[in-house]
């Protein structure tokens, strides 16, 4: 993402943080430690970066933004500036040899002018021993040091961390604020819903956009769903054919059950004749289909599709889970017609 790409996002997902801080920063307030908590894609990576442009901006704007075309903004945005230190896991988890290094630079001065940054990702994993060793270096900084933490479970981090930083919660955005964001990302209006649903992450969203994964996985979703309520003998093996060679992402598993579920969804609720707004455009053909069933199974349907997350749980592969759940959903259906 471009610097000025980049500061219209986070302005777009944190405005009232944006705002704040580009006043400490103005009347010479802001704390030289943070700790930035909240799930995951509510921007604390985006908004760390964001402020390092601000203090090392060459052009601040009157109202306080960086120009995001400086030269300090472009090696910001491009994880080249000596003096923005950046610390993401190894693996699963910050390593000691990582905490070591972080200590080392704590000691140096900055390489360019007088600030220096840390940016140190799920700091959260970090264990006691490590995090005990980074403690010396918050309470006390060489110079215009800032450090930024960012952590998902603020509950994990050492609370003697915790005291020497001033917290800052990332909430997420409103309704409103979230979908206007997904239509500026590219997303149809026609999925917007869907996506909300799925995911209140903007960064998460935006992933799905590579290779145009979600609407593939939707369109996939679309051909096993309707082939199940016509009670089409083909259903079984549209999972392996269709839906398997998209489902390459194990940490995905789950949004294909979620699909599932938000499809089915739809055709309970207009079955039932209820007045929604539909995930799928195509739940109006496929209710009509299901309107030779009882109602009885279709909710036996929704209730299996609800209970799948647990055969996950148990470690059964996610094609043996949805060929399992094609072959319920038929049972039910054909059962009570």
């Amino acid at each position: 993402m471009e610097p000025t790409e980049m500061i219209a996002e986070i302005k777009r997902q944190q405005p009232k943080l944006v705002e704040q801080f580009k006043q400490a920063v103005a009347s010479k307030q802001l704390a030289h430690a943070f700790l930035f908590t909240g799930p995951k894609g509510h921007g604390q990576k985006m908004f760390a970066e964001w402020l390092a442009m601000r203090l090392m901006c060459e052009h601040v704007s009157e109202d306080g933004e960086p120009d995001g075309t400086c030269s300090q903004c472009l090696r910001i945005a491009k994880h080249e500036h000596p003096d923005v230190i950046e610390v993401e896991p190894d693996g699963q988890s910050i390593k000691i040899e990582q905490i070591r290094f972080l200590r080392d630079e704590f000691t140096k001065t900055a390489v360019e002018g007088d600030q220096k940054i840390f940016i140190i990702s799920a700091a959260d994993t970090m264990t006691d021993n490590a995090a005990n060793g980074l403690l010396k270096f918050i309470e006390e900084p060489v110079g215009q040091q800032l450090a930024i933490l960012i952590a998902e479970n603020r509950q994990q981090v050492l609370p003697t961390i915790v005291s020497r930083t001033q917290v800052v919660d990332f909430y997420e955005q409103s309704p409103e604020a979230y979908r206007a964001a997904l239509r500026e990302m590219g997303y149809d209006a026609s999925v917007i819903e869907l996506v909300s649903q799925l995911t209140d992450s903007v960064t998460t969203a935006s992933e799905w956009l590579v290779d145009d994964w979600l609407m593939s996985a939707r369109m996939a979703m679309v051909d096993l769903v309707g082939k199940i309520v016509r009670l089409d003998s083909q259903a079984f093996l549209t999972v392996q054919t269709t839906l398997m060679p998209l489902a390459t992402n194990k940490a995905l598993n789950r949004i294909w059950l979620q699909l599932f579920a938000a499809a089915w969804r739809d055709i309970l609720l207009l079955v039932n004749q209820e007045n929604i707004v539909p995930y799928f455009p195509e739940s109006k053909t496929w209710a009509q289909d299901a309107q030779r069933y009882s109602f009885e199974a279709i909710l036996k349907v929704q209730e299996n599709l609800l209970k799948a997350p647990q055969m996950l749980d148990m470690n059964i592969s996610l094609q043996t889970t949805l060929e399992t759940l094609v072959l319920q959903s038929q049972f039910e259906l054909a059962g009570k017609i």
